[in-house]
């Protein structure tokens, strides 16, 4: 997860030094979660095919040129996203197959909570990414600190191929069958869609907290107490425990409830968070955890649900389909909160309010298909 934040923890100084505008820097943003999209309906499917382990692999190196290339040769807009694209298409090879590797090692289906260790290791890598990438940055030249974060990609590919061994895939008569199987599934589209509602939030978030806390530190007039990218490492980081709580709750109350509950209080707490930065920089860093930490609660929940509701040969398939809508939500979630900040100038109050307002809306959405589920 280390090349996560190559762009986002550095935004702030990036869109200054190449004159980006909000919508510019939200390509920039949406063009990592872009190349997930684009490579995951391939990679994940594979995992059906061969075994997932060599996909993993295989999309750590990725992951690895990315940040590298993004250090070397990023200048502005169109050459930093194409690197990001990279580096999102090796998130793609790595995230939902991760899982699946794992699955292919258990004698059980992944519980909740199993999920949810894994699940909450992605918000761990993204917030220790915030950190590690924003403090270098902070310290050293931006092309540094960003080629320093292509030692965690590497690291975690050499922990997989000397710890884990490859194991066989069953074969099936044609790849096709898989996704047949999958997109006649309704109860996993509706998984599916709960999902993208949930990402479009998430990594919406996550994209322009850095932004949002800087601009707070204008309204206010006063610095933040902790660093941009401290406090968006532990923005990130509340997710760990709400997601494992999350799972917890999904244990002794039916999933669909425990879904649906927190995407209506999710929508809520996401027009909280901006009114906050004109009283203190307690209640606005509290809002912001809290809304975070909502963001998260469900995560668990759904990849279970997902997991759980999904044909039985078809999961790395399943996986795919649940991926690439997810981060196609996060991809234009991403962008479309920069265009309303360019659209309503970006430097009030009531044009973040609004912002945030876009990033928990589609919740209404996932909560109306996760209801018409059967479990």
């Amino acid at each position: 997860m280390m090349p996560f934040s190559m762009f986002l923890a550095l935004q702030p100084a990036l869109q200054r030094e190449w004159t980006l505008s909000n919508t510019q820097s939200g390509w920039v943003s949406s063009a990592y979660f872009g190349g997930y999209m684009l490579a995951v309906p391939l990679l994940a499917s594979l995992t059906d095919r061969i075994d997932a382990r060599t996909i993993w692999l295989a999309a750590c190196g990725m992951a690895t040129a990315g940040a590298i290339g993004f250090s070397l040769f990023a200048h502005g807009t169109w050459s930093a996203a194409a690197m990001q694209v990279i580096a999102g298409a090796g998130l793609a090879g790595t995230y939902m197959p991760g899982l699946k590797l794992i699955a292919d090692r258990l004698p059980h289906l992944p519980r909740p909570r199993d999920v949810a260790f894994y699940t909450t290791s992605f918000t761990m890598g993204s917030s220790l990414s915030f950190w590690i990438v924003g403090h270098l940055g902070a310290e050293l030249p931006w092309r540094q600190a960003v080629a320093f974060s292509a030692a965690g990609p590497t690291i975690a590919c050499l922990l997989v191929w000397t710890m884990l061994r490859a194991v066989p895939v069953p074969r099936v008569v044609h790849h096709g069958a898989h996704w047949n199987a999958v997109f006649a599934s309704h109860d996993t589209m509706r998984y599916v869609v709960g999902y993208g509602a949930h990402v479009w939030e998430l990594f919406a978030l996550r994209a322009w907290v850095v932004p949002f806390i800087t601009f707070c530190a204008t309204v206010r007039g006063t610095s933040s107490p902790l660093a941009p990218a401290t406090l968006a490492a532990i923005v990130a980081l509340v997710g760990v425990p709400s997601s494992m709580l999350g799972a917890e709750l999904t244990a002794h109350l039916p999933r669909r409830r425990v879904i649906i509950s927190v995407m209506l209080l999710s929508i809520g707490a996401s027009l909280l968070v901006a009114p906050s930065a004109r009283v203190s920089w307690a209640l606005l860093i509290a809002s912001v955890c809290l809304y975070s930490s909502l963001i998260s609660a469900d995560s668990a929940a759904l990849t279970s649900g997902v997991l759980d509701v999904a044909p039985a040969a078809s999961r790395g398939t399943a996986m795919a389909v649940y991926s690439t809508f997810g981060f196609a939500a996060a991809s234009a979630g991403t962008f479309a909160v920069g265009a309303m900040l360019d659209l309503m100038g970006g430097q009030s109050t009531a044009s973040w309010t609004l912002a945030f307002a876009m990033m928990g809306a589609p919740n209404i959405i996932g909560a109306l298909a996760v209801r018409r589920s059967s479990k």
